[in-house]
């Protein structure tokens, strides 16, 4: 019955919950309650993955990643991203581990279920699951309880099955040690970049143009292209018929009042003195004496609690002079909140011991705890139900067009129904220019569609569109004529490349030659970019990976790369100035970080491992069209 709820899209608590409820992988979608044999996007060990699951699994990985890239996220990212072949690959694999656990008659109780649902915010009244706020905030999403607690049972299912199979991962202090220094040794690089733009005297002929063209006629084919119509049923355009009356606020307000309220806060720095050892020991007397020492230092005329802290802190926020930020009571280990939270703004604190040692603090600002009241949170209330009642239109106004679909066109349906219908031009993977915030999300779901089929209702950001596929052009190789200015900016591109190469090429056969004869070293400029890590951006050089990995692998024996390397604005040759590896301190004050970061890798590769050996023992069959390949 999942095709009759909001297709692709539902209010953003929702698709927080459908995505943040399931943590064994990085994306997929929430099941289907449509017939399994309908769209087949693949098939594992018999059982069908359809298109419902498919777009639901798409939809949530757009949205992750818009919230992540924002306005970043672009063509050539989603291409890099490879989405479609991600998505299939993760249905899949989600597929195999809930198949395997039914094998081992793995399940997840009710009693199991009702605590993780009770436990999430979102269907909570003052702290405390409520039952009819859960129905309500499920019903006002087009969703029983029934189908999202068969999502989240499968979720805590799969969360289970990695759990058994990554109990065994466990990190040593050498291993950690080892990972540490590999991940902050730092590099020191002489170079000299020969750019390419500063090659600004080259001239093209017309015979070389018409080469090049000959040459690389398939960089200038055009791409897919097709013509749509569609429907489109703006949320906006809804918001004015929607009235909310005073009681709905109220009832409102007083069902979330958690959401109008904010606790009070501290925000502080501390000078934090590390001890190990059990509290009372000989250690733990000599931190407390050094810490009072401290203390005393804080409360001298003039004195900098921040450069203290720099000076003396043990702990991670050392560098930033002992700042903590704003946190609220729960945030912090007891003692140390207890201790915060009683002190006034501007007040240090005597030594106060934890289990990380012995703390000084210095309270920054205390932010009390507000509320607003009924009036002051109407305008957000009344916002909010406007916009959930309008989307609930728009769906329901959707819903009805789509249900009066049979033999006619969209255009011809929507004319019989009083309805605007819009015919785009042609558009590739960029989306028609009609549509605006939905553009991506449209494209990708017209190109789906065959001539003539109609999609199902499809909503975004923006509101709920129906599409019919009308016409596909296919690529074609443009003329000369008309590709002439990209193909001799292409080519004036080439050209300078292979100049800059040149020479830096001659620029590395000097130095060679430098290293073995005394005074054939030709006069270059070199400089310095300064201590960076590996995968980091190279300071006056900026994110070159082959220029990174190429650097950690010079030594002082062997400290001139072995070619020009290739970056974003040229060429550049480099030399080995210094490598350092990270102190015995650095190491001590990580290794925990770092041997978490650790265990979740091998985790992973844990996970991953034991999954491939499934799908050798598996049968599985995806539909051409989401192959890799395709």
């Amino acid at each position: 019955m999942l095709n009759l709820m909001r297709k692709h899209a539902t209010s953003w608590i929702i698709k927080f919950l459908l995505s943040a409820i399931v943590i064994v992988f990085v994306f997929w979608g929430v099941g289907s309650f449509r017939e399994a044999n309908v769209n087949r996007v693949a098939e594992v060990n018999g059982k069908v993955i359809t298109m419902d699951q498919y777009y639901d699994a798409y939809n949530n990985v757009i949205e992750g990643y818009k919230r992540q890239f924002g306005d970043n996220l672009d063509d050539n990212m989603l291409k890099a991203l490879n989405i479609k072949q991600q998505v299939v690959t993760t249905l899949v694999e989600r597929e195999l581990v809930l198949q395997e656990a039914n094998r081992l008659n793995f399940h997840v109780t009710d009693e199991e279920l009702a605590r993780s649902i009770q436990s999430i915010t979102y269907f909570q009244k003052d702290g405390l699951f409520d039952n009819r706020y859960y129905i309500n905030v499920l019903r006002r999403n087009r969703m029983t309880p029934e189908q999202f607690e068969v999502s989240q049972r499968q979720s805590l299912l799969l969360s289970k099955m990695r759990e058994l199979i990554t109990t065994s991962a466990k990190v040593s202090d050498e291993e950690a040690r080892a990972w540490f220094d590999y991940e902050n040794e730092t590099c020191n690089l002489e170079f000299v970049a020969f750019e390419s733009e500063q090659y600004t005297s080259i001239s093209l002929t017309k015979e070389a143009i018409e080469t090049y063209y000959e040459n690389n006629k398939e960089d200038y084919k055009t791409e897919l292209e097709i013509k749509v119509a569609y429907v489109f049923f703006d949320k906006k355009k809804y918001e004015p018929s929607v009235t909310i009356d005073d009681e709905r606020i109220q009832t409102y307000f007083e069902s979330n009042k958690s959401e109008f309220e904010s606790p009070k806060t501290v925000e502080a720095r501390h000078i934090l003195l590390k001890v190990e050892a059990p509290e009372g020991s000989e250690s733990d007397k000599t931190a407390l004496t050094r810490a009072r020492d401290v203390y005393q230092k804080t409360l001298e005329k003039d004195a900098d609690f921040a450069k203290l802290a720099q000076e003396f802190s043990e702990g991670p926020s050392k560098d930033r002079g002992g700042y903590l930020g704003k946190f609220k009571q729960e945030d912090m280990v007891k003692p140390f909140s207890d201790r915060a939270f009683s002190m006034k703004a501007g007040e240090i604190s005597e030594p106060v011991r934890t289990s990380f040692g012995w703390h000084i603090i210095k309270v920054e600002a205390v932010n009390e705890a507000t509320a607003l009241t009924l009036g002051a949170a109407t305008p957000q209330i009344r916002e909010k139900l406007i916009s959930e009642l309008a989307e609930n239109k728009a769906y329901d106004a959707a819903e009805d067009f789509y249900e009066s679909l049979y033999d006619d066109t969209l255009v011809a349906a929507a004319q019989a129904k009083g309805i605007s219908a819009i015919v785009t031009e042609f558009f590739g993977k960029r989306g028609p220019a009609t549509v605006f915030r939905d553009r991506y999300s449209f494209s990708r779901a017209a190109f789906e569609l065959e001539k003539d089929q109609i999609s199902e209702i499809l909503g975004w950001e923006s509101g709920y569109y129906i599409i019919q596929a009308l016409e596909k052009k296919e690529p074609f190789i443009q003329e000369l004529l008309v590709v002439n200015d990209r193909v001799e900016k292409d080519l004036l591109k080439k050209e300078k490349e292979e100049r800059a190469y040149t020479h830096a090429v001659e620029c590395l056969t000097s130095i060679r030659s430098s290293d073995q004869t005394a005074g054939t070293e030709k006069a270059y400029s070199f400089s310095t970019t300064g201590p960076f890590k590996r995968n980091e951006a190279i300071p006056e050089i900026g994110y070159e990976k082959e220029i990174n990995e190429a650097a950690f692998s010079l030594t002082e024996s062997n400290s001139i790369g072995y070619t020009a390397y290739k970056g974003t604005k040229g060429y550049y040759v480099i030399k080995l100035k210094e490598r350092k590896q990270p102190d015995d301190t650095a190491f001590k004050d990580s290794i925990i970080s770092v041997k978490d970061t650790l265990r979740k890798k091998r985790e992973n590769r844990m996970f991953e491992g034991w999954i491939e050996r499934l799908k050798m023992d598996s049968k599985i069959e995806i539909e051409a069209r989401f192959q890799e390949s395709s």
